[in-house]
C-alpha cells in the first residue's frame, strides 16, 4: 500500500479499530454472499443447507476475512456490536430455518434448539477450517474437505431426522 503504519491512524484510532472495520466489511461480504445463494431457495431446510455451503464457499475465496471472522487471530480483539451485527443476522436466519424444518416435518423438534445450531455450525466450520488449513490452494469444488460438506451435512439431517 506503500504507507507507513503511522499513517493508518490518520483513518483508525488504533489498531483494533481497523480490525473493527474489516470484520464489518467481511461480514457485510459475506451477508451478501449468502443472501445471493439462498435467493430462490425453499425457508426451511433447502435454505439452512444452502447457507451453511455459501459460508465455506466465501471463506474460501476471502481466507483473510474469513479467518478474521471465525477464528479471531487477533489477542484482545473483540468486534463491535455494529460489525457484529450481520452475523448475528445470518444465525438468526438459519434459527428460523430450524424451526420452520421442524414446522415442516423436515426435522425433528430437537433440531429448533441451541444445541442442533451449535453442532450445525461446528461440523460446517470443521469442514471449512480443515479445507484452509491443509489446501488451501484448492477451489470449493476441487478440495478434499469440501466435497465431504454435503456427506457431513446429511449426517447432521439423519441426526435430526422426524
Amino acid at each position: 500500500m506503500q504507507m507507513r503504519p503511522p499513517s493508518l491512524y490518520k483513518y483508525f484510532p488504533s489498531r483494533n479499530a481497523l480490525y473493527d472495520s474489516l470484520f464489518e466489511v467481511g461480514n457485510h461480504e459475506l451477508s451478501t454472499f449468502v443472501d445471493a445463494a439462498r435467493a430462490g431457495r425453499e425457508p426451511g431446510l433447502d435454505g439452512l443447507l444452502e447457507q451453511s455451503r455459501a459460508i465455506i464457499r466465501w471463506s474460501m475465496t476471502e481466507p483473510g476475512l474469513a479467518a478474521l471472522l471465525f477464528w479471531r487471530p487477533v489477542p484482545g480483539f473483540e468486534p463491535s456490536e455494529a460489525a457484529f451485527a450481520p452475523a448475528r443476522a445470518i444465525v438468526d436466519q438459519a434459527r428460523e430455518d430450524l424451526a420452520t424444518a421442524v414446522a415442516r416435518g423436515e426435522l425433528g423438534p430437537g433440531a429448533d434448539s441451541e444445541d442442533a445450531l451449535r453442532l450445525l455450525t461446528s461440523v460446517v466450520s470443521g469442514i471449512g477450517s480443515q479445507q484452509m488449513s491443509n489446501e488451501p490452494g484448492a477451489t470449493y469444488e476441487s478440495g478434499s474437505y469440501t466435497r465431504l460438506l454435503d456427506d457431513a451435512l446429511q449426517m447432521w439431517v439423519r441426526h435430526y431426522s422426524p
